[in-house]
């Protein structure tokens, strides 16, 4: 009987002669996350996941390889399918019988699609809020508002982006309807990145903080119906804009020098007319 020889070991998909292999090229490297201290906990691997689909570690359109990620995780598939899973429900993945979970597709048309939930969702917030928000808690969140933000172009992206984030759902919560709420938490997850990216124009902060300005004086005039037409132009995006932000987005998924993507980029190409991705060179030879 012949003896079988020793297979070499793998690392990061390439084998003992440092050749790649087949597997690395439909599943990039993931670079090392932990869920904090081993333990298989749904919910803590559930927000480690989220955490990456929110922040775009998974390319979009790309296969996401559960083994490699269930290793990065120190945890079990289990937890890792469940939390994918839940992801699928949540907008952020998708699952496609016999082939696995996908990072959901980043078009400008997504884009534009989720503001003008957003619109639906803080139009409607905003119109409740007039009719039942204290005076008090106008007050509040416009403190809060004031606070956070400051004024100007020379406050940091990031306090920006959260204050102006923690605005909105503070009128949420004055609207006193919960399933609104949570309507809008789940929205805001799946756009905080775009959210950040649009901040970053000077002429769009600018406008933000007018409109904003706006938005309180209609509240404490109880002027829905105002309130509502100027939340309404505040939130949603033009096709172009959407266009814009989804481009500079894309850029800096394929280009980021934090690293590669939790994912292949196999096939993972913006699915938008006139939206490209950054293709890598091919080796020689290879088509």
């Amino acid at each position: 009987m012949r003896a079988q020889s020793a297979r070499r070991p793998k690392i990061d998909g390439r084998d003992g002669s440092g050749r790649q292999s087949r597997r690395a090229d439909e599943h990039a490297a993931i670079p090392l996350a932990r869920v904090g201290r081993p333990a298989d906990s749904v919910e803590k691997v559930y927000r480690a996941v989220k955490s990456l689909a929110m922040h775009y570690r998974f390319q979009p359109g790309a296969r996401i390889n559960e083994v490699d990620l269930a290793r990065r995780l120190r945890v079990s598939r289990t937890p890792i399918r469940e939390a994918l899973n839940r992801l699928v429900q949540d907008g952020f993945l998708r699952f496609v019988p016999n082939r696995g979970f996908f990072a959901r597709d980043l078009t400008p048309e997504l884009v534009r699609d989720l503001y003008e939930l957003r619109a639906a969702i803080e139009v409607a917030a905003v119109r409740l809020a007039c009719a039942r928000a204290s005076d008090e808690g106008i007050a509040k969140v416009a403190a809060a508002w004031h606070a956070a933000a400051g004024r100007g172009a020379t406050v940091e992206l990031d306090r920006m982006a959260a204050a102006d984030e923690a605005f909105h759902r503070g009128i949420a919560r004055l609207s006193e309807n919960e399933q609104i709420v949570a309507a809008l938490d789940a929205l805001n997850a799946q756009i905080k990145l775009l959210r950040r990216v649009d901040q970053e124009s000077d002429e769009r902060r600018h406008k933000t903080y007018g409109e904003h300005e706006q938005i309180l004086t209609c509240l404490a005039k109880r002027d829905a119906a105002r309130a509502a037409d100027i939340m309404e132009r505040h939130v949603v995006f033009s096709r172009e804009h959407a266009l814009a932000v989804t481009k500079e987005l894309i850029a800096r998924i394929f280009l980021s020098a934090d690293g590669p993507p939790l994912s292949s980029a196999t096939g993972a190409k913006a699915r938008s007319k006139g939206t490209s991705t950054p293709r890598r060179p091919s080796k020689a030879g290879k088509r």
